[in-house]
């Protein structure tokens, strides 16, 4: 998963409101008609930037009592607060974190960090479903080039008909060899290609796949081992890969790792010929 649809941000001027506001109804903080339009701007112009790092986004005409009091109201957003719906929407919209695929999106980070983009604190734009590992890995990332920027999940769309994930396999002494790589295809961006790589690399995907590739591939020796018993075919072995690799392409896409996963091993004779019988469950950094 690299991209999901923009989220709604028609109530956007009630979530200011209600994150300013204590249970009460008293105001933490009274933001002025003035400073609600002027909130209204710089979120327009954060569509129209599609979330790029820029100085019209610092809010410079606030004041620093009003950035700081919508930077603190970002608390009502946290589990069991009073915008704990506004933050479950967001993150239900993604099954998966976007940067990985591994975990569930259990948190949400600022794309522009909270820290430096105060006023962006409460945008939905801004806030990117993510699971706990890549949000910490991420941290304050906010590059100004593509080599040391994250995808904007929002805005950013990748290829979803071409394969550009590639999965390495081989084995070595029985032992199952497995990396992946984002390959510079031609229908994928430069600029795209730049950041993918940079994310995968800032979140150590390869590394977190090892574990999480045995654990996939375990339910498919259940099938493959009596089945390759019975005839000792490989292409039948492949044939139930491929089938698999289809469904996930339908379900995940086809950059999907385990899509990625399963169409090598597909195409890997020597573990389709009774290979993965040492192979799995031994398992190896590529």
């Amino acid at each position: 998963m690299w991209s999901l649809p923009l989220p709604d941000n028609e109530n956007s001027r009630e979530i200011i409101t209600t994150a300013l506001t204590y249970r009460n109804g008293d105001a933490k903080y009274q933001l002025t008609e003035e400073e609600y339009e002027t909130l209204s701007s710089i979120y327009e112009r954060y569509e129209e930037l599609r979330g790029k790092v820029h100085d019209d986004l610092l809010a410079n005409t606030l004041s620093n009592e009003t950035k700081q009091a919508i930077h603190d109201g970002y608390s009502e957003i946290q589990e069991n607060n009073r915008l704990t719906d506004y933050r479950s929407t967001l993150l239900l919209s993604a099954e998966r974190c976007p940067c990985c695929s591994i975990s569930a999106a259990d948190e949400l980070d600022h794309h522009l960090p909270r820290s430096i983009y105060k006023s962006l604190a409460l945008y939905s734009s801004n806030l990117v479903p993510m699971c706990h590992k890549c949000n910490n890995k991420k941290r304050t990332a906010a590059g100004t080039e593509p080599s040391n920027s994250f995808l904007h999940i929002y805005y950013d769309q990748v290829p979803s008909e071409d394969r550009f994930v590639i999965a390495s396999v081989e084995l070595v002494d029985g032992k199952l060899k497995v990396s992946f790589e984002i390959e510079n295809i031609e229908s994928l961006d430069d600029d795209l290609y730049e950041m993918m790589t940079f994310q995968s690399r800032r979140v150590n995907l390869n590394d977190r796949l090892l574990k999480e590739i045995n654990l996939f591939l375990t339910p498919f020796y259940v099938s493959m081992e009596p089945l390759y018993e019975v005839a000792s075919e490989p292409e039948m072995i492949k044939n139930l890969l491929l089938a698999a690799e289809r469904q996930f392409n339908s379900k995940m896409g086809v950059n999907d790792w385990r899509s990625s996963l399963l169409y090598a091993l597909a195409h890997n004779h020597e573990f389709c010929d009774g290979g993965f019988k040492n192979a799995l469950g031994v398992l190896e950094d590529g």
